[in-house]
Parts: structure tokens; C-alpha cells; sequence
């Protein structure tokens, strides 16, 4: 069973539409939503079909062409682009929402499709506005005003003002965890694992869940102890500890393409430290010479799990109490520290 709910969360996907007029930025959102550069700024901009997703892991972003009455009749839209199929639409524009972007909301809501709006490139506007002396605040909140006007009477589940250049200010901490909570149990967790770190939040959603994974991880560990043949439950142990490093190293954006990603937004003190900090974390845990030595280390409790299994009636259960404390043990110290260095990103995107 605990192998099976592990394979079923990584085999789990999220299948999330994108619409939006060349320009608006598509791109930038959704390598702001998923923390890496999967998707080359004006990669989408041009999109007259449905083609392959944009993949990060979990998460499938199709780029959905906008509706025309030449080229993707309204009334055959919805059916023609498969919107039924997926967890959620976004609905993007950098200034307002059009005629056919206001018909489409209400034939996406109508099949029950969880649809956000969202207008992006809000940093231009607060910038142009502080030109001619108008402040951020009265800026935001004409934009906010006008999209509610825009959209009155139209059902879309929130209105959200974004920027990719800043993903820890405005907006994009409440479109992630709105979609976030618009999703069943196990795509919800697959999402959580896979988004940005745009607020407390998210980190803590983040911390729960690498917690149950990590006690699956200890729950198959604990089991593998059993094994009778002499060092390959060993070999199973690094195995399982590999695969565990990877999901939390993965989970709080610690891998090289992520802290690439976020190096380019942060002043180049704070990004030089966090990226040495994220490879003293791969350095220490990921990599199964880096977990042999851990495990070495452990060289006590190993001993004592080979020893106890030939203790009549008892030993196996000993066995297993130790290898399921030995993995969870790692697997804090892994938590622990990346959190501490996602923390310390988040705060420092947050401060920009």
C-alpha cells in the first residue's frame, strides 16, 4: 500500500489550460507558478492549436489558441479543445478581458471547470503610474476596480494581479493556493510539490506533505528490514533514501534549474549564498555516496538492525522499529534543512 500511494502521487497529473492574446505573458507566468524556466518567454506567444504540454513533472500546462468566430467557433470550442478534461483554466491579459474572453468564462464555468483570471505585468504598470506621481496602492486599486468592473456579472473563481518578475509580491500567492484548493486530495499534493514558494502557506503545505511522504519512505524502510538476505536490504535502504532526497530536494526548489531560476530574480549576494547553500543540501543528501556516507555514520543502528533479526519472536520487529527510525531520522534532517534554505529565498524575493 505504501508503495503504491508513492507511485500513485508521482504518477499523478495536473492538466491546467492557458489562454491569453500574444503578449500578455504567458510564458513568464507559468515559469513564475512553477518556480524554473520551462517555458522560453515568447515561446507560446503564437499558438493557432493545441499542441504538446509544457511539463514540469506533474503539472501540464496546455496553451489553449483564444476563441475567433473564423478559427475556433465559440460554440464548439469548449468540446474542440478538450477544457473538460482539465483541473483548470487561467484566462490571462495584460490590460483587460475582451468580448470573447468574457464568452468563454461562461462557457468554461458552465461544465464546472475551476476558471481564474489573471492580469499579469503589474509591476509596468505601478512603475508607469509612479512616474506621474500616482503610488502603488492607488495604482493596484484602479486595476483591481476596473478587471471587477470588467468582469461583472461573469463568473470566474478570482481576479489576480501578477507579476513573474516579483512572484512573492502581489497576487500569485493567491491564484496557487486557489487552484491548490480547487483540486481533489492526490493532485492537490502532486501540485503542492511541484509549485513555486510564493508564501508561509505554501512552505507549510509543503512541510506536510513532505512529511507523509517521508513516512511512507520510513514505512517501506521499516519493512525492508525484514529482508534475510544479508546487505541487500542495504541496497534498498539507499535506494529508498535516493528517491526520498530527490522528492524533498524537488519539493522546496532546490534542484540546480530552480535555484538558476531564482537567482535571476534576487540581488547577486543573497542569490550567490542560497546557491551555495542549495548545493551543500545535494552535496550532503542527494547522490548514493553522499546517503553510504550517511548511512555509515548510522553504523551502529545498522549493526543493530542485521543483529536483531536473529532474535527469536522479536527480532524482526526490532529490526524494522530501527530501519524505520534510521530513514526517518535522515529524512527530517533532509526537511529541516530545506526548508531552511526555501525559507530564506522566499524571504528574499519577498524583500524585493
Amino acid at each position: 500500500k505504501f508503495k503504491r500511494d508513492l507511485e500513485n502521487f508521482n504518477n499523478a497529473k495536473v492538466k491546467c489550460g492557458i489562454i491569453g492574446r500574444s503578449g500578455t505573458g504567458k510564458s513568464s507566468l507559468i515559469n513564475a507558478i512553477v518556480g524554473e524556466e520551462v517555458s522560453a518567454v515568447g515561446e507560446i506567444e503564437t499558438t493557432t492549436e493545441i499542441g504538446k504540454p509544457i511539463e514540469h513533472r506533474g503539472l501540464l500546462f496546455f496553451d489553449l489558441p483564444g476563441s475567433s468566430t473564423t478559427n475556433f467557433p465559440i460554440d464548439s470550442y469548449v468540446e474542440k479543445m478538450g477544457i473538460k478534461n482539465f483541473d483548470c483554466v487561467i484566462l490571462v491579459t495584460a490590460d483587460r478581458f475582451y468580448e470573447d474572453d468574457l464568452t468563454l468564462i461562461d462557457e468554461i464555468t458552465k461544465i464546472k471547470v475551476p476558471l481564474f483570471a489573471v492580469r499579469t505585468k503589474l509591476d509596468f504598470s505601478v512603475d508607469r503610474a509612479l512616474r506621474r506621481n500616482i503610488s502603488e496602492e492607488e495604482t493596484i486599486k484602479t486595476i483591481f476596480d476596473d478587471l471587477k468592473k470588467n468582469l461583472q456579472g461573469y463568473r470566474a473563481n478570482g481576479i489576480y494581479l501578477t507579476s513573474a518578475d516579483f512572484p512573492a509580491k502581489y497576487d500569485l500567492n493567491k491564484l496557487i493556493d486557489d487552484i491548490s484548493n480547487s483540486l481533489d486530495k492526490l493532485k492537490r499534493q502532486r501540485f503542492v510539490a511541484d509549485v513555486n514558494i510564493t508564501s508561509k502557506t505554501m512552505l507549510e503545505e509543503k512541510r506536510n506533505l513532505s512529511e507523509k511522504l517521508i513516512s511512507k519512505y520510513s514505512a517501506l524502510s521499516a519493512l525492508n528490514a525484514v529482508n534475510p538476505i544479508p546487505g541487500l536490504d542495504v541496497s534498498v535502504d539507499i535506494s529508498l533514501l535516493y528517491k526520498m532526497s530527490l522528492d524533498i530536494q524537488s519539493i522546496y526548489g532546490l534542484n540546480k534549474e530552480q535555484m538558476d531560476y531564482q537567482s535571476h530574480l534576487l540581488k547577486e549576494d543573497n542569490s550567490k549564498l542560497l546557491i551555495a547553500k542549495a548545493v551543500h543540501f545535494a552535496s550532503r543528501y542527494v547522490g548514493k555516496e553522499a546517503l553510504l556516507l550517511l548511512l555509515k555514520k548510522a553504523g551502529i543502528s545498522l549493526a543493530s538492525k542485521e543483529v536483531s533479526k536473529w532474535i527469536p519472536f522479536v527480532g524482526t520487529a526490532i529490526a524494522a522499529l530501527i530501519g524505520y527510525k534510521l530513514t526517518s531520522s535522515i529524512g527530517n534532517d533532509m526537511l529541516n534543512d530545506a526548508e531552511e534554505i526555501a525559507t530564506e529565498t522566499f524571504e528574499a524575493l519577498k524583500s524585493l
